[in-house]
Protein backbone atom coordinates (compact mmCIF):
# COMPACT_ATOMS: atom_id res chain seq x y z
CA UNK A 1 0.00 0.00 0.00
CA UNK A 2 1.58 3.77 -0.74
CA UNK A 3 2.36 6.01 2.13
CA UNK A 4 -0.62 8.43 1.29
CA UNK A 5 -3.32 5.33 1.81
CA UNK A 6 -1.58 3.93 5.09
CA UNK A 7 -1.57 7.87 6.49
CA UNK A 8 -4.97 8.04 5.08
CA UNK A 9 -6.28 5.19 7.00
CA UNK A 10 -4.33 5.93 10.02
CA UNK A 11 -5.25 9.11 10.66
CA UNK A 12 -9.23 7.67 9.62
CA UNK A 13 -8.45 5.74 13.03
CA UNK A 14 -7.00 8.09 14.76
CA UNK A 15 -9.41 11.15 14.24
CA UNK A 16 -12.57 9.62 16.29
CA UNK A 17 -10.63 9.15 19.91
CA UNK A 18 -12.40 12.12 21.33
CA UNK A 19 -15.97 11.38 19.82
CA UNK A 20 -18.49 10.08 22.65
CA UNK A 21 -20.02 6.79 21.57
CA UNK A 22 -23.52 5.31 23.31
CA UNK A 23 -23.98 1.71 23.30
CA UNK A 24 -26.68 -0.11 25.13
CA UNK A 25 -26.14 -3.84 25.18
CA UNK A 26 -30.01 -6.29 25.74
CA UNK A 27 -30.42 -8.12 28.59
CA UNK A 28 -31.18 -11.64 27.89
CA UNK A 29 -32.52 -12.48 24.76
CA UNK A 30 -34.21 -11.27 21.93
CA UNK A 31 -37.92 -10.07 22.26
CA UNK A 32 -40.94 -12.55 21.19
CA UNK A 33 -42.26 -11.04 17.70
CA UNK A 34 -45.77 -11.34 16.81
CA UNK A 35 -47.15 -11.75 13.27
CA UNK A 36 -47.57 -8.62 11.68
CA UNK A 37 -48.80 -7.15 8.01
CA UNK A 38 -46.04 -5.69 6.74
CA UNK A 39 -45.06 -3.66 3.39
CA UNK A 40 -42.33 -4.86 1.67
CA UNK A 41 -40.24 -2.12 -0.45
CA UNK A 42 -37.66 -3.37 -2.84
CA UNK A 43 -34.51 -1.98 -3.07
CA UNK A 44 -34.26 0.32 -5.67
CA UNK A 45 -31.21 2.38 -6.56
CA UNK A 46 -30.81 5.65 -7.82
CA UNK A 47 -27.50 6.41 -9.72
CA UNK A 48 -25.81 9.88 -8.43
CA UNK A 49 -24.40 12.69 -11.03
CA UNK A 50 -21.14 13.77 -10.81
CA UNK A 51 -20.41 17.43 -12.57
CA UNK A 52 -21.51 16.54 -16.28
CA UNK A 53 -21.81 12.55 -15.73
CA UNK A 54 -23.70 9.82 -14.66
CA UNK A 55 -21.95 7.44 -11.97
CA UNK A 56 -22.68 3.47 -12.48
CA UNK A 57 -24.28 1.77 -10.44
CA UNK A 58 -21.93 0.64 -7.98
CA UNK A 59 -22.55 -1.76 -4.50
CA UNK A 60 -21.27 1.00 -2.31
CA UNK A 61 -25.12 2.88 -2.07
CA UNK A 62 -28.49 2.50 -2.71
CA UNK A 63 -31.38 4.43 -2.61
CA UNK A 64 -34.85 2.39 -1.56
CA UNK A 65 -38.10 3.00 0.38
CA UNK A 66 -41.37 5.43 0.15
CA UNK A 67 -43.02 6.89 3.05
CA UNK A 68 -39.27 6.52 4.78
CA UNK A 69 -36.44 6.70 2.21
CA UNK A 70 -33.38 4.73 3.10
CA UNK A 71 -29.96 6.00 1.73
CA UNK A 72 -27.11 3.89 2.52
CA UNK A 73 -23.14 4.85 1.87
CA UNK A 74 -20.11 3.28 2.07
CA UNK A 75 -17.01 5.79 2.75
CA UNK A 76 -15.07 4.46 0.38
CA UNK A 77 -16.32 3.31 -3.01
CA UNK A 78 -12.97 1.34 -4.04
CA UNK A 79 -10.73 -0.35 -1.36
CA UNK A 80 -7.84 -2.32 -1.74
CA UNK A 81 -7.88 -5.67 -0.03
CA UNK A 82 -5.33 -5.02 2.55
CA UNK A 83 -8.04 -2.10 4.03
CA UNK A 84 -8.68 -2.29 7.37
CA UNK A 85 -11.43 0.54 7.87
CA UNK A 86 -14.33 2.46 6.31
CA UNK A 87 -17.74 4.34 7.28
CA UNK A 88 -21.22 3.88 6.81
CA UNK A 89 -23.40 6.31 7.07
CA UNK A 90 -27.51 5.78 6.94
CA UNK A 91 -29.87 9.01 5.94
CA UNK A 92 -33.58 8.41 6.47
CA UNK A 93 -35.54 10.82 5.11
CA UNK A 94 -39.37 11.29 5.40
CA UNK A 95 -41.87 11.98 3.06
CA UNK A 96 -42.34 15.50 2.64
CA UNK A 97 -45.79 15.57 1.94
CA UNK A 98 -48.35 15.84 5.19
CA UNK A 99 -49.76 13.11 6.59
CA UNK A 100 -53.48 12.81 5.39
CA UNK A 101 -54.34 10.62 8.29
CA UNK A 102 -52.13 9.82 11.04
CA UNK A 103 -52.54 7.96 14.73
CA UNK A 104 -53.54 9.87 17.58
CA UNK A 105 -50.66 11.87 19.28
CA UNK A 106 -49.98 12.06 23.12
CA UNK A 107 -48.40 14.56 24.08
CA UNK A 108 -47.23 15.36 27.69
CA UNK A 109 -46.03 18.65 29.25
CA UNK A 110 -43.58 18.65 32.28
CA UNK A 111 -42.88 21.66 33.55
CA UNK A 112 -40.57 23.21 36.11
CA UNK A 113 -42.23 25.01 38.75
CA UNK A 114 -39.36 25.46 41.19
CA UNK A 115 -38.51 29.06 43.04
CA UNK A 116 -36.45 29.87 40.38
CA UNK A 117 -39.15 29.76 37.88
CA UNK A 118 -40.25 33.49 39.15
CA UNK A 119 -41.10 36.34 37.03
CA UNK A 120 -41.63 36.28 33.31
CA UNK A 121 -40.38 32.48 33.13
CA UNK A 122 -43.34 30.47 34.60
CA UNK A 123 -45.75 33.33 33.23
CA UNK A 124 -44.11 32.41 29.43
CA UNK A 125 -44.13 28.74 30.24
CA UNK A 126 -47.51 28.56 31.18
CA UNK A 127 -48.28 30.56 27.93
CA UNK A 128 -46.27 28.32 25.62
CA UNK A 129 -47.72 25.36 26.96
CA UNK A 130 -51.53 27.02 26.43
CA UNK A 131 -50.15 27.30 22.59
CA UNK A 132 -48.76 23.73 22.40
CA UNK A 133 -52.44 22.89 23.96
CA UNK A 134 -54.30 24.53 20.94
CA UNK A 135 -52.55 22.91 18.80
CA UNK A 136 -53.08 19.96 19.66
CA UNK A 137 -56.31 18.02 17.17
CA UNK A 138 -59.64 16.76 18.19
CA UNK A 139 -59.06 13.39 19.12
CA UNK A 140 -55.13 13.55 20.82
CA UNK A 141 -54.33 13.09 24.26
CA UNK A 142 -52.92 15.62 26.44
CA UNK A 143 -51.43 15.18 30.29
CA UNK A 144 -49.74 18.10 32.03
CA UNK A 145 -46.71 17.67 34.79
CA UNK A 146 -45.57 20.11 37.25
CA UNK A 147 -42.25 19.50 39.02
CA UNK A 148 -40.36 21.44 42.15
CA UNK A 149 -39.22 18.65 45.00
CA UNK A 150 -42.52 16.61 44.46
CA UNK A 151 -45.19 16.57 41.37
CA UNK A 152 -48.50 17.47 40.70
CA UNK A 153 -50.25 16.49 37.95
CA UNK A 154 -52.11 19.54 36.89
CA UNK A 155 -53.82 17.75 33.70
CA UNK A 156 -54.54 13.73 34.00
CA UNK A 157 -54.19 12.09 30.09
CA UNK A 158 -57.74 13.80 28.73
CA UNK A 159 -59.21 13.50 25.05
CA UNK A 160 -58.76 17.22 23.60
CA UNK A 161 -62.21 17.89 22.26
CA UNK A 162 -64.75 20.45 22.15
CA UNK A 163 -65.74 19.87 25.62
CA UNK A 164 -62.54 19.47 26.84
CA UNK A 165 -60.06 22.17 25.73
CA UNK A 166 -61.75 24.99 27.98
CA UNK A 167 -61.01 22.92 30.92
CA UNK A 168 -57.14 21.56 30.24
CA UNK A 169 -56.33 25.83 29.48
CA UNK A 170 -57.64 26.63 32.56
CA UNK A 171 -55.83 23.98 34.94
CA UNK A 172 -52.35 25.02 32.82
CA UNK A 173 -53.04 28.99 33.79
CA UNK A 174 -53.24 27.62 37.54
CA UNK A 175 -49.83 26.18 37.77
CA UNK A 176 -48.16 28.34 40.38
CA UNK A 177 -44.40 28.34 42.19
CA UNK A 178 -42.99 26.02 44.17
CA UNK A 179 -39.68 24.80 45.83
CA UNK A 180 -36.47 22.74 44.12
CA UNK A 181 -35.93 20.48 41.48
CA UNK A 182 -36.16 17.83 40.62
CA UNK A 183 -36.32 16.66 36.94
CA UNK A 184 -36.24 12.95 37.11
CA UNK A 185 -39.62 12.95 39.26
CA UNK A 186 -41.12 15.27 36.47
CA UNK A 187 -40.08 12.41 33.88
CA UNK A 188 -41.16 9.51 36.10
CA UNK A 189 -44.70 10.89 35.98
CA UNK A 190 -45.19 12.07 32.61
CA UNK A 191 -44.07 8.69 31.16
CA UNK A 192 -46.40 6.75 34.07
CA UNK A 193 -49.57 9.76 32.71
CA UNK A 194 -48.21 8.28 28.48
CA UNK A 195 -48.66 5.25 29.75
CA UNK A 196 -52.20 5.45 30.71
CA UNK A 197 -52.76 6.68 26.62
CA UNK A 198 -53.52 4.30 23.75
CA UNK A 199 -51.17 3.73 20.80
CA UNK A 200 -49.92 6.12 18.37
CA UNK A 201 -47.09 8.90 18.79
CA UNK A 202 -46.02 9.87 21.93
CA UNK A 203 -43.73 12.76 23.16
CA UNK A 204 -42.66 14.59 26.21
CA UNK A 205 -41.63 18.27 26.37
CA UNK A 206 -39.47 19.16 29.55
CA UNK A 207 -38.99 22.72 30.62
CA UNK A 208 -36.01 23.21 33.33
CA UNK A 209 -34.21 26.92 34.40
CA UNK A 210 -32.11 25.04 36.70
CA UNK A 211 -29.88 22.05 37.93
CA UNK A 212 -31.29 18.33 39.44
CA UNK A 213 -31.09 19.14 43.18
CA UNK A 214 -33.48 16.14 44.13
CA UNK A 215 -34.03 12.58 42.76
CA UNK A 216 -31.71 11.23 39.94
CA UNK A 217 -29.24 13.42 39.85
CA UNK A 218 -25.77 12.15 37.65
CA UNK A 219 -25.87 11.71 34.08
CA UNK A 220 -25.38 7.63 33.63
CA UNK A 221 -28.87 8.24 35.62
CA UNK A 222 -31.38 10.50 33.32
CA UNK A 223 -29.27 8.29 30.27
CA UNK A 224 -31.04 5.49 31.67
CA UNK A 225 -34.27 7.24 31.64
CA UNK A 226 -33.86 8.35 29.01
CA UNK A 227 -33.63 4.69 26.98
CA UNK A 228 -36.35 3.80 28.89
CA UNK A 229 -38.39 5.97 27.96
CA UNK A 230 -37.44 5.56 24.30
CA UNK A 231 -37.94 2.11 24.14
CA UNK A 232 -41.73 2.58 24.72
CA UNK A 233 -41.94 4.54 22.19
CA UNK A 234 -41.72 8.32 24.02
CA UNK A 235 -38.95 10.91 22.74
CA UNK A 236 -38.44 13.35 24.63
CA UNK A 237 -37.88 16.73 24.16
CA UNK A 238 -36.10 19.19 26.28
CA UNK A 239 -36.04 22.97 27.15
CA UNK A 240 -33.33 24.96 29.22
CA UNK A 241 -34.49 28.43 30.15
CA UNK A 242 -31.58 31.04 30.54
CA UNK A 243 -28.08 30.49 31.65
CA UNK A 244 -28.06 28.53 35.07
CA UNK A 245 -29.57 24.63 33.72
CA UNK A 246 -27.31 21.82 33.56
CA UNK A 247 -26.64 21.60 29.54
CA UNK A 248 -25.33 18.14 29.72
CA UNK A 249 -28.27 16.43 31.54
CA UNK A 250 -31.11 18.27 29.56
CA UNK A 251 -29.15 17.14 25.72
CA UNK A 252 -28.27 13.75 26.95
CA UNK A 253 -31.97 13.10 27.92
CA UNK A 254 -33.00 14.51 24.35
CA UNK A 255 -30.38 12.73 23.06
CA UNK A 256 -30.93 8.85 24.37
CA UNK A 257 -34.82 9.39 23.91
CA UNK A 258 -34.86 10.46 19.96
CA UNK A 259 -35.86 13.98 21.32
CA UNK A 260 -34.59 17.47 20.71
CA UNK A 261 -32.73 20.10 22.57
CA UNK A 262 -33.32 23.73 22.91
CA UNK A 263 -31.53 26.67 24.36
CA UNK A 264 -33.44 29.47 25.20
CA UNK A 265 -32.02 32.58 26.42
CA UNK A 266 -35.07 34.56 26.80
CA UNK A 267 -38.05 32.87 27.47
CA UNK A 268 -40.47 34.83 25.54
CA UNK A 269 -39.64 32.61 22.88
CA UNK A 270 -41.12 29.67 24.74
CA UNK A 271 -44.11 30.04 23.08
CA UNK A 272 -43.12 29.41 19.52
CA UNK A 273 -40.87 26.32 20.52
CA UNK A 274 -44.04 24.39 22.25
CA UNK A 275 -46.13 25.00 19.19
CA UNK A 276 -43.71 23.87 16.98
CA UNK A 277 -43.26 20.29 18.66
CA UNK A 278 -47.05 20.24 19.04
CA UNK A 279 -47.29 20.97 15.14
CA UNK A 280 -44.31 18.50 14.50
CA UNK A 281 -45.93 15.55 16.69
CA UNK A 282 -49.80 16.28 14.92
CA UNK A 283 -48.00 16.05 11.67
CA UNK A 284 -46.06 12.66 12.06
CA UNK A 285 -45.90 10.01 9.02
CA UNK A 286 -43.82 7.40 10.13
CA UNK A 287 -43.51 5.88 14.45
CA UNK A 288 -41.20 3.25 15.72
CA UNK A 289 -38.77 3.10 12.99
CA UNK A 290 -35.63 1.24 13.82
CA UNK A 291 -32.82 0.35 11.71
CA UNK A 292 -31.08 -2.90 11.36
CA UNK A 293 -27.31 -3.58 9.75
CA UNK A 294 -26.20 -7.17 9.23
CA UNK A 295 -22.32 -6.70 8.82
CA UNK A 296 -21.04 -9.58 6.57
CA UNK A 297 -18.77 -12.15 7.50
CA UNK A 298 -14.95 -10.47 7.87
CA UNK A 299 -16.65 -6.98 8.87
CA UNK A 300 -17.17 -5.57 12.31
CA UNK A 301 -18.36 -2.77 14.03
CA UNK A 302 -15.82 -0.29 15.72
CA UNK A 303 -18.27 2.21 16.93
CA UNK A 304 -21.36 4.40 16.28
CA UNK A 305 -21.41 7.68 16.51
CA UNK A 306 -23.86 10.14 18.75
CA UNK A 307 -26.77 7.78 18.67
CA UNK A 308 -27.55 4.64 21.24
CA UNK A 309 -27.99 1.28 19.70
CA UNK A 310 -28.46 -2.49 21.48
CA UNK A 311 -26.85 -5.65 19.95
CA UNK A 312 -28.54 -8.85 18.50
CA UNK A 313 -25.75 -11.17 17.81
CA UNK A 314 -24.22 -9.72 15.02
CA UNK A 315 -26.65 -7.35 14.15
CA UNK A 316 -26.35 -3.99 15.27
CA UNK A 317 -29.96 -1.49 15.78
CA UNK A 318 -30.65 1.55 15.80
CA UNK A 319 -33.94 3.34 16.51
CA UNK A 320 -34.92 6.15 15.24
CA UNK A 321 -38.53 6.72 16.75
CA UNK A 322 -41.05 8.84 15.03
CA UNK A 323 -40.68 10.93 11.85
CA UNK A 324 -42.47 13.89 11.21
CA UNK A 325 -43.13 15.06 7.80
CA UNK A 326 -39.89 16.23 6.23
CA UNK A 327 -37.29 14.88 8.83
CA UNK A 328 -34.58 13.90 8.06
CA UNK A 329 -32.06 11.77 10.83
CA UNK A 330 -28.27 10.08 9.93
CA UNK A 331 -26.37 7.37 11.38
CA UNK A 332 -23.07 6.89 11.33
CA UNK A 333 -21.39 3.47 11.67
CA UNK A 334 -16.78 2.75 11.47
CA UNK A 335 -16.31 -0.94 11.01
CA UNK A 336 -13.47 -2.62 10.85
CA UNK A 337 -12.03 -4.82 7.44
CA UNK A 338 -10.74 -8.51 7.74
CA UNK A 339 -9.40 -9.11 4.54
CA UNK A 340 -11.68 -7.85 1.55
CA UNK A 341 -12.81 -11.02 -0.68
CA UNK A 342 -13.35 -9.95 -3.99
CA UNK A 343 -16.56 -11.82 -5.82
CA UNK A 344 -15.95 -12.58 -9.58
CA UNK A 345 -17.03 -9.22 -10.39
CA UNK A 346 -14.30 -7.74 -7.98
CA UNK A 347 -16.68 -6.80 -5.42
CA UNK A 348 -17.00 -7.42 -1.58
CA UNK A 349 -20.08 -7.39 0.80
CA UNK A 350 -19.74 -4.82 3.95
CA UNK A 351 -23.76 -5.17 5.19
CA UNK A 352 -27.17 -5.93 4.26
CA UNK A 353 -29.22 -3.26 5.76
CA UNK A 354 -33.28 -2.82 6.88
CA UNK A 355 -35.47 -0.14 7.83
CA UNK A 356 -38.89 -1.05 9.80
CA UNK A 357 -41.34 1.29 10.83
CA UNK A 358 -45.21 1.89 11.07
CA UNK A 359 -46.47 3.73 8.15
CA UNK A 360 -49.41 6.19 10.16
CA UNK A 361 -50.60 7.35 6.69
CA UNK A 362 -51.54 3.77 5.25
CA UNK A 363 -51.84 2.35 8.69
CA UNK A 364 -49.83 -0.23 8.04
CA UNK A 365 -46.32 -2.09 9.04
CA UNK A 366 -43.65 -1.47 6.22
CA UNK A 367 -40.18 -2.21 5.79
CA UNK A 368 -37.41 -1.44 3.16
CA UNK A 369 -34.18 -2.94 2.82
CA UNK A 370 -30.74 -2.48 1.02
CA UNK A 371 -27.01 -4.25 0.50
CA UNK A 372 -23.82 -1.90 0.77
CA UNK A 373 -20.65 -3.61 -0.75
CA UNK A 374 -17.29 -2.02 -2.05
CA UNK A 375 -15.41 -2.38 -5.90
CA UNK A 376 -12.12 -4.03 -5.02
CA UNK A 377 -9.29 -2.03 -6.26
CA UNK A 378 -5.99 -3.97 -7.68
CA UNK A 379 -3.35 -1.36 -7.26
CA UNK A 380 -3.95 1.65 -4.05
CA UNK A 381 -3.37 4.12 -6.17
CA UNK A 382 -7.01 3.15 -7.42
CA UNK A 383 -8.60 3.39 -4.04
CA UNK A 384 -11.02 5.95 -3.49
CA UNK A 385 -11.31 8.86 -1.36
CA UNK A 386 -13.93 9.52 1.72
CA UNK A 387 -17.43 10.02 -0.55
CA UNK A 388 -18.24 13.71 -0.13
CA UNK A 389 -21.30 13.05 2.28
CA UNK A 390 -19.75 10.60 4.33
CA UNK A 391 -17.25 12.91 5.07
CA UNK A 392 -19.45 15.73 5.87
CA UNK A 393 -21.03 13.43 8.63
CA UNK A 394 -18.13 12.47 10.14
CA UNK A 395 -16.83 16.14 10.12
CA UNK A 396 -20.19 17.11 12.12
CA UNK A 397 -19.44 14.77 14.91
CA UNK A 398 -15.83 15.75 14.64
CA UNK A 399 -17.44 19.29 14.91
CA UNK A 400 -20.36 18.17 17.95
CA UNK A 401 -16.97 16.63 20.02
CA UNK A 402 -14.97 19.56 19.36
CA UNK A 403 -17.93 22.08 20.69
CA UNK A 404 -18.12 20.24 23.93
CA UNK A 405 -14.12 19.99 24.63
CA UNK A 406 -14.00 23.69 23.76
CA UNK A 407 -16.94 24.08 26.60
CA UNK A 408 -15.30 21.56 29.21
CA UNK A 409 -11.77 23.44 28.93
CA UNK A 410 -13.35 27.03 28.48
CA UNK A 411 -15.28 26.12 32.34
CA UNK A 412 -11.76 25.63 33.38
CA UNK A 413 -10.99 28.61 32.75
CA UNK A 414 -8.38 27.52 29.58
CA UNK A 415 -9.73 30.37 27.28
CA UNK A 416 -6.89 30.10 25.12
CA UNK A 417 -6.96 26.32 24.99
CA UNK A 418 -10.72 26.46 24.37
CA UNK A 419 -10.50 28.67 21.23
CA UNK A 420 -6.97 26.83 19.77
CA UNK A 421 -9.59 23.63 19.85
CA UNK A 422 -12.19 25.82 18.04
CA UNK A 423 -9.51 27.29 15.54
CA UNK A 424 -7.76 23.68 14.71
CA UNK A 425 -11.12 22.65 13.86
CA UNK A 426 -12.07 25.40 11.58
CA UNK A 427 -8.71 24.78 9.78
CA UNK A 428 -9.67 21.24 9.34
CA UNK A 429 -13.09 21.73 8.15
CA UNK A 430 -11.86 23.82 5.51
CA UNK A 431 -9.72 21.50 4.35
CA UNK A 432 -12.27 18.44 3.99
CA UNK A 433 -14.86 20.94 2.72
CA UNK A 434 -12.71 21.67 -0.62
CA UNK A 435 -12.42 18.08 -0.90
CA UNK A 436 -15.90 17.32 -0.41
CA UNK A 437 -17.18 19.63 -2.49
CA UNK A 438 -15.21 18.66 -5.45
CA UNK A 439 -15.89 15.61 -5.51
CA UNK A 440 -20.01 15.43 -4.35
CA UNK A 441 -22.38 14.52 -7.01
CA UNK A 442 -24.03 17.04 -8.56
CA UNK A 443 -27.25 16.21 -6.99
CA UNK A 444 -26.47 16.81 -3.50
CA UNK A 445 -23.61 19.11 -3.72
CA UNK A 446 -25.48 22.30 -2.34
CA UNK A 447 -26.62 19.36 0.44
CA UNK A 448 -22.79 19.20 1.16
CA UNK A 449 -21.85 23.36 0.81
CA UNK A 450 -24.41 23.50 3.32
CA UNK A 451 -23.46 20.93 5.99
CA UNK A 452 -20.04 22.39 5.92
CA UNK A 453 -21.23 26.48 6.41
CA UNK A 454 -23.29 25.21 9.43
CA UNK A 455 -20.21 23.77 10.69
CA UNK A 456 -18.04 26.57 10.32
CA UNK A 457 -21.28 29.10 11.54
CA UNK A 458 -21.06 26.82 14.57
CA UNK A 459 -17.54 27.32 15.57
CA UNK A 460 -17.94 31.24 15.10
CA UNK A 461 -20.18 31.51 17.36
CA UNK A 462 -18.30 29.27 19.97
CA UNK A 463 -15.25 31.83 19.34
CA UNK A 464 -17.40 34.57 19.51
CA UNK A 465 -18.81 33.50 22.31
CA UNK A 466 -15.81 32.70 23.97
CA UNK A 467 -14.03 35.98 23.23
CA UNK A 468 -12.28 37.60 26.28
CA UNK A 469 -14.39 41.09 27.10
CA UNK A 470 -12.93 44.12 26.11
CA UNK A 471 -10.05 45.81 28.07
CA UNK A 472 -11.10 48.91 29.90
CA UNK A 473 -10.03 51.94 27.46
CA UNK A 474 -10.27 54.17 30.94
CA UNK A 475 -9.64 52.02 34.23
CA UNK A 476 -12.92 52.33 35.99
CA UNK A 477 -13.34 54.02 38.79
CA UNK A 478 -12.52 53.29 42.53
CA UNK A 479 -15.42 52.35 44.96
CA UNK A 480 -15.30 55.52 47.52
CA UNK A 481 -13.11 55.70 50.41
CA UNK A 482 -15.02 54.76 53.80
CA UNK A 483 -15.12 57.50 56.27
CA UNK A 484 -11.59 57.61 57.67
CA UNK A 485 -10.43 54.93 55.24
CA UNK A 486 -8.75 54.43 52.41
CA UNK A 487 -10.58 54.67 48.78
CA UNK A 488 -11.55 50.56 47.38
CA UNK A 489 -10.59 49.09 44.56
CA UNK A 490 -12.38 48.83 41.54
CA UNK A 491 -15.32 45.86 41.65
CA UNK A 492 -13.84 43.12 39.74
CA UNK A 493 -15.48 41.96 36.43
CA UNK A 494 -16.17 37.58 36.57
CA UNK A 495 -13.87 35.45 35.32
CA UNK A 496 -15.43 34.99 31.50
CA UNK A 497 -16.60 31.44 32.42
CA UNK A 498 -18.52 32.39 35.05
CA UNK A 499 -20.22 35.52 33.39
CA UNK A 500 -23.55 35.36 32.03
CA UNK A 501 -22.24 36.24 28.40
CA UNK A 502 -19.87 33.14 28.89
CA UNK A 503 -22.63 30.69 30.43
CA UNK A 504 -24.55 31.46 27.41
CA UNK A 505 -21.89 30.76 25.26
CA UNK A 506 -21.56 27.18 26.86
CA UNK A 507 -25.10 26.22 26.44
CA UNK A 508 -25.49 27.65 23.08
CA UNK A 509 -22.65 25.07 22.08
CA UNK A 510 -24.31 21.93 23.46
CA UNK A 511 -27.16 22.84 21.63
CA UNK A 512 -25.25 23.51 18.29
CA UNK A 513 -23.14 20.07 19.21
CA UNK A 514 -26.95 18.94 19.73
CA UNK A 515 -28.00 19.42 15.99
CA UNK A 516 -24.67 18.82 14.21
CA UNK A 517 -24.90 15.10 15.35
CA UNK A 518 -28.13 14.41 14.14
Amino acid sequence: MKPTHVALFSALGMMFTSLSVYSLVPSGGGDATTAIEVTAEPPRVVPEVTGAAVAAVDPSRFTTGSRLMLEGRVGHARLPRSAQETFLMFEVRSDGSPAKAQAQASLSLVIDRSGSMKGTRLANAVQAATTAVSRMNDGDVVSVVTFDTRTAVVVPPTTVGPATRGHILASVRGISLGGDTCISCGIEEGLSLLGQTGGGVSRMLVLSDGDANHGVRDLPGFRAMAQRARDRGVSITTIGVDVDYNEKILSAIALDSNGRHYFVENDAALARIFEAEAEQLTASVANGAELAIDLAPGVTLDRVFDRSFRRAGDQVIVPLGAFAAGEVKTVLLKVRLGGLAGDARGESPIAEVGLAYRDLVAKTDARCQGKLGVAIADRDADASELDALVAGRVQRSETAATLKQANFLFEQGRLDEARGKLDAQQRSLRSAADKAKRSAPASRAKDVEVDFESQLAALERADTGFAAPPAFATPPPAAPAKPGGFAQAPAASPAPEKSREGKAAVRRNEADAFDLAR
